[in-house]
């Protein structure tokens, strides 16, 4: 099973996903896609664990991935 932890103002929501053959599946890897790419679009961070270590990641979406760690951009002034 693979996730994705996003952190923001909130706290952190964690979205997970499974590599199956069934449709409800299919909709979490889409779904896990789709927030990946839109972080990516608001200029947020994405690491991804490879080894047990995170790593700033630019790769497109792993389905195989343990984990992504998706990181807001710090606001400041």
């Amino acid at each position: 099973m693979g996730r994705i932890l996003i952190a923001n103002r909130r706290g952190h929501q964690i979205i997970e996903w499974e590599v199956a053959d069934t449709e409800e599946a299919r909709l979490l890897v889409e779904e896990a896609e789709r927030i990946l790419h839109e972080g990516r679009e608001r200029g947020c961070a994405v690491s991804k664990k490879v080894n047990g270590i995170h790593v700033i990641d630019t790769d497109p979406f792993d389905v195989e991935a343990e984990e992504y760690q998706i990181i807001a951009p710090i606001a400041g002034g």
